[in-house]
């Protein structure tokens, strides 16, 4: 996958390049119908971009285009030329993909995981880990996306037809509603009963083992294997940090709605609080209680 991504990000830069030429001589941008034919026309020449699916290419073309647009609508920096070791991502909009041998794994209660077969035209077969069942037949589209850590994530886009929801009058029906304070010692204290629940602080907690890491890649010559080896450790902790504190935060939100129907949360000025930190601890406390990430998941659950 590692060859699909690096030829990705070359037709990227030659995309870009060719944009950057067509404004100099003409005055004008390409559209993106345009970017979609030009993508296809490289492949057909260029038999490096072949090992790239048709569609594939095209969608490379409309991840230009949309960075384009972002900028022309004071939303990003103008698009420059990407580095291999950062395009990390292919999509299969329509074709290209299958799906076979679906099964469960586990015993008695342990039955829970589903593991299948993801066959990708040009890279081969996948043995995925499936979280939920989903409807073959309404994929539209299937992103790879190759994390830093060296794991790989599959995306399944499914399209569903909009349902409204059913709002029951409510009137006699008693509603029970908690408030919840948030704070950097105590993540979480209940308005009811005032349960709490502790600050792990993960990142506090594997900050020394960071910094170890960060000085050895730093003491790594660019580009070399010995600092991708310790590029992807470094990110391996980094995500470990990140997936404990996702999963805490997912776990209070699961309980939270098991026992409430209505949450109140405290509209908190994060970004306010780190500006005014006194001290660097301070700010990184704030940074690592991640209190948006927490209201986001919250706000889902509820």
């Amino acid at each position: 996958m590692k060859t699909q991504l690096e030829v990705a990000c070359k037709l990227y830069n030659t995309l870009l390049h060719a944009e950057q030429e067509e404004y100099e001589e003409n005055k004008r941008t390409m559209s993106k119908n345009e970017l979609r034919q030009l993508a296809l026309d490289l492949r057909k020449k260029n038999p490096e971009f072949q090992v790239l699916h048709s569609q594939v290419a095209q969608q490379v073309a409309d991840r230009f285009y949309q960075a384009r647009q972002r900028f022309f609508d004071g939303l990003a920096n103008k698009p420059k030329k990407k580095k291999p070791h950062k395009f990390l991502s292919l999509v299969y909009p329509q074709s290209g993909w299958r799906l076979s041998n679906t099964r469960e794994v586990g015993l008695g209660k342990n039955k829970k995981k589903r593991r299948a077969r993801l066959y990708l035209s040009k890279i081969g077969f996948f043995t995925l880990v499936m979280h939920r069942v989903l409807p073959e037949s309404q994929v539209s589209q299937v992103c790879v996306k190759l994390y830093p850590s060296g794991r790989n994530h599959v995306i399944f886009l499914v399209e569903e037809a909009e349902v409204e929801e059913e709002h029951s009058s409510g009137e006699g029906e008693p509603v029970e509603a908690v408030g919840v304070d948030l704070g950097l010692v105590r993540l979480a204290t209940l308005s009811l009963d005032g349960r709490i629940l502790e600050n792990p602080r993960p990142l506090e907690r594997s900050l020394d083992r960071v910094r170890l890491l960060q000085r050895a890649l730093s003491r790594k010559r660019f580009l070399s294997n010995n600092w991708f080896k310790t590029k992807t450790r470094l990110a391996k902790e980094h995500e470990h940090v990140g997936d404990f504190r996702r999963d805490l935060f997912f776990k209070l939100g699961f309980l939270l709605s098991q026992e409430y129907d209505l949450l109140v949360l405290e509209d908190l000025n994060v970004q306010g609080l780190i500006q005014r930190g006194v001290t660097g601890k301070r700010r990184m406390r704030l940074y690592d209680s991640s209190f948006s990430e927490l209201r986001a998941v919250l706000e889902w659950q509820f």
